[in-house]
């Protein structure tokens, strides 16, 4: 068995959740890591058995140049698992996008998870996912990974419940740039910088300018990689009006669970 696992993942834990999904599978696992925008140039040729596509939330829903790009991908009755990782407060309409896609691309989708991560905007005065996916997230993710390839060896290609969301279906055409109105854009203080240019080399949508180092606010997604991946800490970001910290400390303060669908 041949599994092709495409991922995105800007700050690391949808791939700490993918690779853990790995671990759960029979045969060959093959993955294709599109966080960068080179690696969206290609179409990629569906040629496995099982495909596993796992994207995190970005405004309760998949981020258009996302959602763009695996549009590109035509299945041929290939199975299909999804997984949605969000940061503690809802999936939105992801899955239902998901189950979308299948159909107009002749994939078979037989499972689907969400799944917890540490919430993007998460810092020690708002923990909201902190430290999330945790043992237990981790554990889940190869159970809901053997739970898909028990499926497969029964020959069962049913497709599972997606629940709906209360969300409206117009919320697929705010632009991915939306968050800017509640957060800064990751700015550089103080004198730290030493301009490697690791943040330039790590942006998922190349907002960042290689000379100048300052970020195009109309293409920032705010998605933090710039920030984690700086090793002089000296990126840093903010939400717009104290307040917010408030409002978003209390709406992801509840603990929430993964959830999967088979």
């Amino acid at each position: 068995m041949k599994t092709e696992i495409i991922y995105f993942s800007a700050t690391g834990t949808t791939k700490a959740i993918v690779t853990a999904i790995s671990k759960g599978l029979k045969g060959k696992v093959h993955f294709t890591d599109i966080t960068l925008p080179d690696k969206r140039k290609d179409i990629i040729t569906v040629d496995s058995d099982l495909v596993i596509i796992a994207i995190p939330v970005y405004g309760e829903r998949i981020p258009h140049f996302l959602f763009d790009y695996i549009n590109r991908l035509q299945g041929n009755g290939t199975p299909l698992a999804v997984v949605s990782v969000y940061g503690n407060m809802g999936f939105g309409i992801s899955l239902e996008q998901f189950k979308n896609f299948a159909e107009r691309n002749n994939f078979r989708l037989i499972a689907a998870g969400t799944f917890i991560g540490q919430h993007t905007y998460a810092s020690k005065e708002a923990p909201v996912a902190y430290g999330r996916p945790d043992g237990q997230d981790i554990q889940q993710a190869e159970l809901f990974a053997e739970s898909i390839q028990k499926k497969i060896d029964s020959g069962n290609f049913t497709c599972p419940e997606i629940p709906k969301s209360m969300l409206p279906g117009f919320i697929t055409e705010f632009p991915d740039s939306g968050t800017r109105f509640l957060v800064r854009q990751p700015r550089i203080y103080g004198t730290s910088c030493n301009s490697c240019g690791a943040c330039v080399q790590k942006c998922p949508v190349g907002a960042i300018d290689p000379e100048t180092l300052k970020i195009s606010e109309n293409k920032c997604l705010r998605c933090y990689a710039c920030v984690k991946v700086c090793p002089k800490a000296a990126r840093t970001a903010r939400l717009r009006l104290p307040f917010f910290r408030t409002i978003f400390f209390h709406a992801g303060r509840k603990r929430k669970e993964n959830h999967t669908f088979l």
